[in-house]
């Protein structure tokens, strides 16, 4: 097999690792992330240090699953009805409550109250 040939097969097995992280994953990958760069974790490589910055921002932007979840977590602390969900995260309905199953997935505890959604 090529060499091109056997990166392209681990490239998009690693696409799919990254496509199918759970909520947990990912928010441990940000938070790692943020400490490293906190503490100085990348020494005086600085390539290394913009590159987990840029990954962080990019994985906390409403356009990221990752960040629209962090979004949604947010405001699930406070109580927030479905419309308000789906209108901050621009998500459908369906894809709301995909993101409420990774939560319960990940160990969140949800309860409707008022038609108002909230973490317990």
């Amino acid at each position: 097999m090529a060499l091109a040939e056997e990166n392209d097969k681990l490239w998009h097995k690693g696409e799919s690792v990254v496509q199918n992280t759970s909520f947990v994953q990912t928010q441990t990958i940000i938070h790692a992330l943020e400490f490293a760069i906190s503490k100085g974790g990348f020494g005086r490589n600085q390539q290394q240090k913009r590159t987990a910055a840029a990954l962080v921002k990019s994985m906390k932007s409403n356009k990221s699953v990752s960040g629209r979840h962090q979004q949604l977590v947010t405001l699930l602390k406070k109580g927030v009805t479905l419309e308000g969900m789906m209108k901050a995260a621009s998500a459908s309905r369906r894809t709301i409550f995909r993101y409420l199953n990774h939560f319960e997935d990940a160990g969140f505890d949800i309860v409707i109250d008022d038609g108002r959604y909230r973490l317990k």
